[in-house]
């Protein structure tokens, strides 16, 4: 006796059932890849943004040979209270001096940290420079808890030009070097104060958020797509930093004639060197915009890999623009 066939009518729904079950599978399989992505990229975000302070801020130079003070001001943007260390030039003449350079650490740091420091003020200070060395907001010993890249660390630079105006003669002739994210910083503070007379930038990166794109495989082992899209749009929806506004190769076309001088190790892993030619190519009509790109030197290391070149050229271009 045959069996009864099946109408086609349950057949069809019967597949259609499926169907369904399999899409809203994929669906939700979808939304938990989806979640999961964001998830990961705001760990991310907030790692870079949050990062433990390096607060070893001890200074190991003799005070009677190269005295110093510990000094306060605010930044600009959110009266965070930035901390400092002013190095007072040596001058026979017992007057203060006139000319002053601003030092900008970069990210993870602090005003005396990994030596450069030390180095600078041990240079400028006998040469009748004094020196400001502050930490950025969120970092040493300075206020704050959100690192934003420059976006909002330009305005801790621009607390310090002001600090300087109020000191006397100190503000009268201001020069900056910044490193890594503080010649970013520095870029960006300075082509909005006519106060800073010239700047040294050595290891910028030339925007913010294509920085994070193009570094974030090589900083956290994750694949650049997609993290590094979701990774910047986190900053932005969750923290309300747009990386992508903090663009110094866009900043510096504001400085028609104002001096700049880039400093970029070709052996940089961090940071590529490209990254400064895009900035220098936006300083093709500045005629006091220079450029040097010491051979097979990693981040920010010129100043330890080729010294006397490193201070022949800084003392000549600082010389000229402030030093007058």
């Amino acid at each position: 006796m045959s069996q009864p066939s099946i109408p086609p009518v349950l057949t069809f729904k019967g597949r259609m059932e499926k169907r369904k079950k399999l899409l809203w599978g994929l669906g939700i399989a979808l939304v938990l890849i989806v979640a999961l992505v964001f998830f990961v990229s705001y760990k991310v975000v907030d790692t870079l943004l949050h990062h433990p302070r390096d607060t070893n801020v001890s200074y190991e130079l003799n005070m009677e040979k190269t005295p110093y003070e510990e000094v306060e001001f605010k930044s600009l943007k959110n009266d965070n209270t930035i901390r400092g260390t002013f190095f007072p030039a040596s001058i026979s003449s017992g007057t203060a001096s006139n000319k002053t350079i601003i030092i900008v650490h970069g990210y993870t740091s602090n005003r005396l940290v990994k030596g450069r420091t030390p180095k600078l003020v041990e240079h400028f200070v006998p040469k009748g420079y004094n020196v400001l060395a502050f930490d950025l907001s969120s970092q040493g010993k300075s206020d704050g808890d959100l690192i934003t890249l420059g976006l909002h660390e330009k305005y801790d630079l621009l607390g310090a030009v002001d600090y300087l105006k109020s000191r006397d003669r100190a503000g009268d002739h201001i020069g900056v070097i910044g490193f890594s994210m503080g010649a970013a910083t520095s870029l960006l503070a300075t082509s909005e104060s006519d106060d800073i007379q010239a700047v040294i930038a050595d290891s910028p990166f030339r925007n913010a958020g294509l920085f994070l794109r193009e570094g974030l495989p090589f900083f956290s082992g994750l694949p650049a797509f997609p993290f590094s899209y979701t990774s910047t749009w986190m900053a932005d929806w969750v923290f309300n930093v747009d990386l992508d506004s903090v663009s110094p190769m866009d900043a510096v076309k504001k400085m028609q004639d104002k001096p700049v001088m880039l400093i970029h190790g070709t052996g940089d892993q961090q940071i590529s060197y490209k990254n400064t030619e895009k900035i220098y190519e936006s300083l093709k009509n500045n005629p006091n915009a220079e450029v040097w790109y010491p051979q097979n030197t990693e981040h920010i290391d010129a100043i330890n890999h080729y010294p006397t070149d490193y201070f022949q050229r800084v003392d000549h271009f600082m010389d000229k623009y402030v030093g007058q």
